[in-house]
């Protein structure tokens, strides 16, 4: 990457980690209270409203990623006649989905007692969905200008206004669930907070790119709009796979085995999407300036950098794999209690569901950066009917750890190999086996660590907060220092401890 990409990377990176940790913070802590105040049916209803919305969110379609990806050359250019052609085409289809989600909603609202698979004791049910509905539907009315300028390595911009939103919410919801105690006042809160950080990202985008609210309308080209079309179809197929995979467990275990087993699993996936939270944050902040470089750069150049992330993207992956093994069940236990402790089994399988996504990170990142989306437009349905079958036909017998396997099989059999087999062949344009040997590298280093630090973090007895930050300082040397050891003679390895450098040369007043 150039200098300047790699200041853009650094700087969206430095303050998507510092929203992203007060984000996790405050989480944890509103949680806390939430399971001490509420009861446990509560915290199975929001896992299962939510992922609700998440099915209902197909309707996206996908085409967000598509403009994204159309934006790069244009923003790379100065094309603004081309770029103004795409937010307003990206307006109408926005509104549409906000619309259609309302309605497809407010629709399912008679319905969602055939998702539980006993009624909980909870006033208001229909209207806590509804407030659901209204505040995914709001994101889709107001946020499309934010895209534009993440897309122009200026994600930094919209974590700004973002933590400065959501540290009110969070007092207030704080503040609402100790004094009142009330779900929907909690939940109101959060819908108004929505409304105020897309109305944020809309203004900030008229302040940036004063051309966007110019009156005067301009189509795309039938060319740009055919390839956005194709693009979206094969991206709606990728939705949908990636819904039924990772938004339909909760449904499933709330119909057959009821909203207990949801409040525990939930939990575990706090956990889970806090740590992908973190690590995704790092690739969001590389996809403007990996777009940019392939717009530009030559292939080879392209493939040199693909190196260098997928070698941080298994390290990190590695770490918090490791972690999330070693110390998910001190930081439940401590947070919430042993009524919502899994079983280790169950705690494995969750494990290695995480692993094996977060590991395509790197992939999923340059193969959407090369505008790969209609040429394994048909895995991800493939993905999904595997997932739902093995699910849906393991959960009566075996109850949550099923579901979960579902999960690791059709991930396994569908897109570990084709993800990267695509990049390679249309991308890159050079055989895969030199990824899967670093791949392969990666993985046993990994579980070599892991079984080490499983071992050593066993014969560490469970003493509150002692033992946890004992296991976490465990975990984190072995791991580290397996990785070191091993690769400190690697290229990769050398690159990124010479770019801790460049962050020292970056303080937050640098981003003002």
């Amino acid at each position: 990457m150039q200098e300047s990409r790699k200041i853009k990377t650094i700087r969206n990176l430095i303050y998507a980690w510092l929203s992203q940790g007060f984000t996790i913070t405050m989480n944890i802590i509103v949680r806390i209270i939430f399971v001490h105040i509420l009861s446990k049916e509560y915290l199975g209803i929001t896992g299962l409203f939510s992922n609700i919305i998440t099915i209902l969110s197909v309707a996206e379609l996908g085409v967000g990623s598509a403009i994204v990806y159309g934006l790069y050359e244009p923003l790379a250019k100065n094309d603004q006649m081309h770029i103004k052609a795409l937010m307003q085409f990206y307006k109408k289809i926005y509104t549409g989905i906000g619309i259609f989600i309302l309605v497809a909603g407010f629709t399912l609202t008679p319905y969602i007692s055939w998702f539980i698979k006993e009624l909980p004791d909870i006033p208001h049910l229909q209207f806590i969905y509804l407030l659901f509905i209204c505040n995914t539907a709001a994101s889709y009315f107001f946020s499309y200008k934010g895209t534009l300028i993440s897309a122009d390595q200026k994600e930094y911009i919209l974590k700004k206004i973002r933590m400065k939103v959501l540290f009110s919410m969070y007092i207030a919801q704080i503040i609402i669930l100790l004094i009142t105690k009330k779900y929907i006042a909690f939940l109101l809160v959060q819908v108004i907070s929505t409304i105020i950080i897309n109305i944020g990202y809309s203004l900030a985008a008229d302040h940036m790119y004063p051309f966007l609210k110019d009156n005067y309308k301009i189509r795309l080209d039938p060319p740009q709009l055919q390839q956005i079309i194709k693009n979206t179809k094969a991206l709606f197929c990728h939705k949908i796979g990636s819904v039924a995979v990772f938004s339909t467990d909760n449904l499933i275990l709330s119909k057959y085995t009821g909203l207990g087993n949801v409040a525990d699993y939930s939990n575990y996936i706090l956990i889970q999407e806090t740590l992908n939270g973190i690590l995704t944050q790092l690739f969001s902040a590389m996809s403007a300036s990996i777009g940019n470089l392939i717009a530009i750069e030559d292939k080879q150049t392209s493939l040199n950098t693909f190196w260098k992330i997928m070698f941080l993207d298994s390290w990190l992956y590695g770490n918090c794999t490791i972690c999330f093994l070693c110390l998910a069940q001190d930081f439940i236990r401590l947070c919430f209690g042993e009524n919502y402790l899994v079983s280790t089994n169950i705690l494995i399988i969750i494990i290695i569901n995480f692993y094996l996504t977060g590991i395509r990170k790197c992939v999923i990142t340059f193969k959407d950066a090369y505008g790969l989306f209609s040429q394994n437009w048909y895995m991800p349905l493939l993905e999904a009917i595997i997932n739902l079958l093995v699910s849906i036909g393991l959960v009566l017998k075996f109850g949550v750890i099923g579901v979960l396997i579902g999960t690791t099989i059709s991930s396994l059999l569908v897109p570990v190999w084709s993800e990267p087999y695509i990049l390679f062949h249309y991308g890159f344009q050079q055989t895969v086996i030199d990824y899967w040997k670093q791949y392969s590298k990666y993985l046993t280093l990994l579980i070599f660590s892991a079984i080490i630090a499983w071992y050593i973090s066993s014969l560490i007895p469970y003493i509150p907060v002692v033992s946890f930050l004992l296991k976490g300082i465990c975990c984190l040397f072995i791991t580290n220092i397996t990785f070191y050891l091993v690769l400190r003679k690697e290229q990769n390895m050398k690159y990124f401890l010479n770019l801790y450098k460049i962050f020292e040369k970056f303080t937050l007043i640098n981003f003002k």
